[in-house]
């Protein structure tokens, strides 16, 4: 009964925290050489949704593979299918989970086709490159939240299988050896 137990709490741990992860800035959406640099490009959520989106950026020296720190890294996100919508950020290791990385966050308004375009600007150069990507429909909010708001729900079922595993236990092994000694 320990090992179902066992097994149950985690297969709720890891459903809870599939969810959570991310890898050091999201999915590896570009890399290729230009100039000096090797510009890798991630993006966050996967897949890509319209809503709150972070697009990470290393930039390598192209001869070493060394990150290079000390570039300048603007993001721009453009609607292929709405060109008159259009975001530029400028990417900062601040907003990176990995302080290799540089990023932004955007609010990407709707689904459709997106251009990111990364410019990098610093000793060896500035260079350009980009992608297109195809942005699905937002989350529902309730599905957004639903992480925040069904957290307590697992706590329950685990107090509850708790409790089963405890009663089934007490009425299994009968009483103790200190009962009417």
């Amino acid at each position: 009964m320990r090992t179902c137990l066992r097994f149950l709490v985690t297969i709720l741990l890891f459903c809870a925290s599939a969810a959570a992860a991310r890898a050091d800035g999201g999915t590896l959406r570009l890399s290729e050489h230009q100039g000096g640099y090797r510009i890798s490009v991630f993006t966050s959520p996967t897949p890509w949704r319209a809503g709150p989106v972070d697009v990470s950026v290393l930039v390598q020296d192209a001869i070493t593979g060394d990150p290079r720190a000390d570039v300048a890294v603007t993001i721009t996100l453009s609607s292929l299918d709405q060109p008159d919508t259009s975001f530029v950020e400028t990417a900062t290791a601040g907003s990176a989970t990995n302080r290799l990385f540089q990023a932004a966050e955007f609010e990407l308004p709707r689904a459709g086709r997106w251009w990111i375009g990364v410019a990098v600007r610093g000793p060896l150069g500035a260079e350009a490159c980009g992608f297109e990507l195809l942005a699905s429909e937002a989350l529902p909010s309730w599905l957004r939240l639903s992480r925040w708001i069904g957290w307590p729900a697992g706590v329950i079922l685990l107090f509850a299988i708790h409790q089963v595993l405890v009663r089934r236990h007490g009425r299994s092994s009968g009483p103790g050896p200190w009962v009417g000694a």
